[in-house]
């Protein structure tokens, strides 16, 4: 297999003025590639492209809406022609219970989550076919694997893409792509900060969370070396996949991993304090916002 070129071709990243979108981005640009960031929020756009230099190209726009997405594969087009990388990476996470849930929230979670990369994926397929070593690289997540009791949309929405992604990619011959689903655990982001700081899923601090750059890097060798599926943190994949080989034993085992997250939690939270991105008032935990930058938590 001829190793992947990364001089001179273009990747797309969506939600890519998020944390980890940041990260790849600028991992991919000293590989000597052009990215377009695409996100709904112009000043974190800017913020992210003004730092990444001018191989970071600018899209502002709502991709859940097919007219702007067909804008963007139009924009792309003109620009480079073609397009070699597409990053369907941006996503957003709710805490509410599934019992007390607004079904408009519900379909907003699935329609970001779910319904808009597939779109963009397949919007993308004729762009994609004009390059010589087209990849599409899809963040999932091991809330793709393993249920996610306090964030049941979300483990919904990644358990969906993840099985959409694996199908799409059995079918290779066809339209000649290579795609790989990418899961990672718990990432140190604004999205995992934003839930532990709102109840959200105990699981995620088992373990300390990986940086985005450590997400970054798996996505490289992704590149370098396309599988199917690819795990940033192998430990972690491995107990989820065993724990879904007896879903019914889920209940029984549940409190002792719940048990060991609060503990994390509590040391993540104390982490962030220290770093300056969470304050405690009353017994309370609360985000510190950064003027501008603060939207709905993509990755």
């Amino acid at each position: 297999m001829t190793e992947f070129r990364f001089e001179g071709r273009t990747a797309l990243i969506s939600g890519g003025a998020g944390d980890i979108g940041q990260a790849l981005a600028k991992e991919l640009i000293a590989q000597g590639m052009k990215i377009v960031i695409a996100d709904i929020n112009p000043v974190a756009t800017g913020h992210a492209c003004d730092a990444l230099g001018p191989n970071a190209i600018p899209f502002i726009g709502d991709l859940t809406d097919d007219e702007v997405v067909a804008r963007l594969m139009a924009t792309v087009e003109d620009q480079f022609g073609a397009l070699d990388v597409l990053i369907p990476n941006a996503a957003i996470t709710d805490t509410t219970r599934f019992h007390v849930r607004s079904t408009q929230s519900i379909r907003k979670e699935l329609e970001i989550n779910l319904i808009s990369p597939l779109i963009l994926m397949r919007l993308a397929i004729p762009l994609l076919q004009k390059s010589d070593d087209p990849r599409v690289l899809v963040t999932t997540s091991l809330g793709g694997i393993q249920p996610l009791r306090e964030t049941s949309i979300y483990s919904s929405s990644k358990f969906g893409l993840r099985g959409a992604c694996l199908s799409v990619a059995l079918d290779e011959e066809l339209h000649g792509i290579k795609f790989t689903s990418i899961a990672p655990t718990a990432t140190d982001t604004q999205q995992l900060r934003k839930e532990a700081v709102s109840d959200g899923n105990v699981l995620n601090f088992i373990d300390v969370p990986q940086t985005p750059q450590d997400v970054a890097r798996t996505f490289l060798r992704a590149l370098k070396k396309p599988r199917l599926e690819v795990y940033p943190k192998a430990s972690d994949s491995i107990l989820s996949r065993i724990a879904m080989l007896f879903p019914n034993l889920q209940p029984r085992v549940l409190p002792f991993f719940e048990a060991k997250g609060r503990r994390g939690l509590a040391r993540y939270l104390n982490d962030l304090k220290d770093r300056g991105l969470v304050v405690e008032e009353n017994g309370q935990h609360r985000l510190v916002k950064r003027p501008g930058r603060d939207v709905p938590a993509v990755k």
